[in-house]
């Protein structure tokens, strides 16, 4: 068997924990070493006799050479070219989405550049639109431009296509951590498995029965007319042409089913279920702006480079006649934050107009206008100005 080289100084730049990490994700156990600690003894899960020594100290002279023969036993293992799992490696704790078009342009090994740059410009709107869904599921996203969805795109790096097809390679680094209700993973791999859920959703759509089904946000968080229209510039020319989509989650972090990843193929069919979908779930009725009175229960904001005032996500407590107390989150500007800071402190109400939103992890408030304090008279009553229009 012919052994891949590798390229040394990048093997160098390996660290030991990162080897480990890797090692163990896939299934291999350690063995005790004795008085050894410059180096780890791991044996594969189906073979003691087969063992990897991963070295420790990335001071010993032969570093590189020692990362070289343990990243080609691990790649046999997996079955992948060693470069590959070299080039994971050296990347930060991240998932990484791969594109990979088939189409005759993709075979002959070049694509026309209107396309390319729509690819991109594709993959980069597909992204921004499951992270918004992620933070508020909604058919429509009037506007992708929320900060936290901002700083997740800002955070993904673009990788080298690969010979012999057109391959565009995202990696989304786990770093970036938000905090949402009911959700401990990071922002990234909350973004990568809503996608992924997303388009299997949609490859699987192949009857209209199921494709009724799809705008049902219960069922389909990350839908919306903002994918749909994102993934159609995706869209490969030809009959027969497709779109893989894959995820390959980050070794430092498998998903629950230890599947180190997770593949989609879309068909033309798919593309046609989104020209569908993108103009329905962009006309669905928007419910109108209601009046909400209640107290904050926790204020969850931070500064940022553009706004040196907290502001970002607050948590409610709301009155309804009809329906008791409803729990809600919202997102507010630095001047409604700061009132609902003084009303939180002060034990007070809030009063405000916005649009209440059932989703799957709790209720969301969009579009709040006229926010203030509830300022309460000798009697402790609401005065009337805090209900006006």
């Amino acid at each position: 068997m012919i052994r891949e080289s590798l390229p040394l100084e990048m093997a160098r730049q390996v660290t030991p924990r990162a080897l480990r990490t890797y090692a163990e994700s896939l299934g291999w156990k350690p063995v005790p070493n004795g008085k050894r600690p410059w180096i780890a003894i791991f044996h594969r899960p189906d073979s003691e006799l087969h063992q990897i020594l991963v070295p420790m100290d990335e001071t010993l002279e032969d570093y590189g050479d020692m990362v070289g023969e343990v990243v080609r036993k691990l790649a046999e293992f997996e079955k992948l070219p060693a470069q590959a799992v070299l080039n994971h490696l050296l990347l930060p704790p991240a998932d990484v989405l791969r594109f990979r078009e088939v189409s005759p342009d993709a075979e002959a090994g070049h694509l026309p550049f209107e396309h390319a740059v729509g690819l991109i410009n594709g993959t980069r709107r597909l992204l921004l639109s499951v992270a918004h869904s992620v933070l508020v599921p909604q058919p429509y996203h009037p506007r992708l431009s929320r900060s936290e969805a901002e700083e997740f795109i800002g955070r993904c790096r673009l990788g080298q296509t690969e010979r012999g097809s057109f391959a565009l390679t995202v990696s989304c680094p786990l770093e970036l951590q938000l905090s949402l209700p009911g959700m401990g993973e990071p922002f990234a791999r909350q973004v990568t498995t809503l996608l992924m859920e997303s388009l299997e959703a949609l490859a699987q759509a192949s009857d209209a029965p199921k494709g009724e089904e799809l705008s049902d946000l219960a069922r389909n968080p990350g839908l919306s007319a903002n994918l749909c229209e994102a993934l159609l510039m995706l869209r490969p020319s030809g009959d027969r042409a497709s779109l893989t989509v894959s995820a390959t989650w980050s070794r430092a972090l498998l998903p629950s089913s230890r599947k180190p990843s997770r593949q989609v193929q879309l068909h033309q069919e798919t593309f046609e279920m989104a020209e569908v979908l993108a103009p329905r779930m962009r006309s669905q009725p928007q419910p109108r702006p209601a009046r909400f009175i209640g107290f904050v229960d926790a204020l969850r904001g931070q500064p940022t480079s553009a706004e040196a005032r907290p502001a970002g996500e607050v948590a409610f407590t709301l009155f309804d006649d009809a329906e008791g107390e409803i729990h809600a989150r919202a997102q507010l500007t630095a001047d409604d934050y700061a009132s609902a800071g003084a009303a939180h402190l002060a034990s007070g109400l809030v009063f405000f107009k916005g649009v209440l939103r059932r989703l799957p992890r709790g209720s969301w408030i969009d579009s709040i206008t006229d926010f203030e304090r509830v300022m309460l008279d000798e009697d402790g009553i609401p005065a009337d100005a805090a209900h006006g229009s």
